[in-house]
């Protein structure tokens, strides 16, 4: 059985569900192919009430019982999962095999009627059409012939009956002539399921490189390159999605960040230092806000945040905790005891506001941050407004 300790839990589970489906498929094709083995039953019921089978009712007994016992050992077999282990788990070969000589078994029986049942050995066959080779159907057509010919051997050695035995022979004939038939259509069958087949998994992946085409324009799109945060243009518009969302006595809460003095570390330091400070900046925030909140370069050193359901006093200490970690956070491309510090302006947004005027507030509110010293946050205040 193939090991899984190295594998991650969701590949295990996608596994796992894959193989519950196709053995789900194997039972569904088992339970077919059990109507035909029901089928064989009433006819030989039927035979031996008109009087065709040549045989004691022990004999026409032991046809049925070899039958449901023959495929009661294969339902054992598909419930417990060991078929699992076999190269082949749908044990096509196994079944074919078992049913040719069942038939041939009830054949011996069959008097009269055997030139009617020969043809039951091709309705064995085509239960392979989808899942043998080429050479696996000629194996078990092989079989089948042989099984017959066998058959009609020992029969004329013990009777001795020209005319029969030539009869016979041309059963055989027959069923030879349309067993090649039938292999040469199944060949044809399988090599043309195969090469759909193999459109389809190209198909698939062609697919599969698209929509991981789509991802990378929509993430370039979306995703500002430097930071790995939203862009601007992503802002926007997830912001006016959650404002439909709003419920009337809800509101969201806006926050224009500005670095300090950012154009002097570009200048002091050269403008690797400057993108280090932006990724820092980024990084901090990610892992300082929830989930669900939302933070966005606006452009340049300018950012901003949208969180949702909240007041402005949460907003505040929210920009409050954000603004004193990365005031302590140190930077390798600066100088020991050089520390950045950002200023924001924050602003409550209303289910009926307007987005834009909503964000002009907050960077009145920046400005009032920016003109009061730094490294400090102010909110809109409408009444002063």
């Amino acid at each position: 059985m193939p090991s899984y300790k190295n594998e991650a839990p969701d590949v295990v589970d996608l596994q796992d569900a894959q193989n519950a489906k196709f053995q789900t498929l194997r039972l569904q094709r088992f339970y077919l192919a059990q109507l035909n083995y029901l089928i064989t039953y009433v006819v030989i019921c039927v035979a031996w009430v008109s009087g065709q089978y040549q045989g004691s009712v022990w004999l026409m007994l032991s046809h049925i019982g070899l039958g449901v016992s023959t495929q009661l050992v294969f339902l054992a077999l598909f419930r417990s999962n060991w078929n699992l282990r076999l190269q082949d788990p749908s044990m096509t070969n196994a079944q074919i095999a078992v049913a040719i000589l069942l038939i041939t078994y009830l054949l011996a029986f069959a008097g009269p009627l055997r030139g009617s049942l020969i043809m039951i050995y091709a309705n064995i066959m085509v239960f392979g059409i989808f899942q043998l080779s080429r050479r696996d159907f000629l194996i078990h057509s092989g079989l089948a012939l042989a099984c017959f010919g066998a058959l009609i051997t020992i029969e004329h050695y013990y009777q001795t009956d020209t005319r029969q035995f030539t009869l016979n022979l041309v059963e055989w004939f027959i069923l030879a002539c349309f067993l090649v038939g039938l292999s040469m259509t199944a060949s044809y069958i399988r090599e043309l399921r195969e090469r759909l087949q193999q459109r389809h998994n190209t198909l698939q992946a062609h697919q599969e490189t698209l929509r991981g085409m789509m991802g990378q324009l929509q993430n370039l799109a979306t995703t500002d390159p430097l930071t790995g945060l939203a862009n601007r243009r992503h802002f926007i518009q997830e912001a006016r999605r959650r404002m439909t969302l709003m419920r009337p006595t809800q509101q969201m809460g806006i926050a224009l960040i500005d670095l300090d003095h950012f154009k002097r570390i570009n200048d002091l330091y050269g403008h690797a230092a400057g993108d280090q400070v932006l990724q820092g900046f980024a990084e901090l925030a990610r892992t300082t806000l929830r989930d669900d909140d939302l933070i966005a370069r606006f452009g340049g050193e300018e950012f901003v945040l949208l969180l949702g359901n909240t007041s402005i006093e949460t907003l505040h200490q929210c920009v409050e905790r954000l603004r004193q970690r990365f005031a302590e956070k140190t930077f390798d491309v600066l100088p020991e005891g050089v520390h950045c510090t950002f200023s924001a302006g924050l602003s409550l947004l209303q289910p009926e506001d307007d987005l834009e005027v909503c964000l002009n507030d907050a960077d009145q509110a920046l400005y009032l941050a920016k003109n009061s010293g730094r490294n400090r946050s102010e909110w809109h205040d409408p009444s002063y407004a």
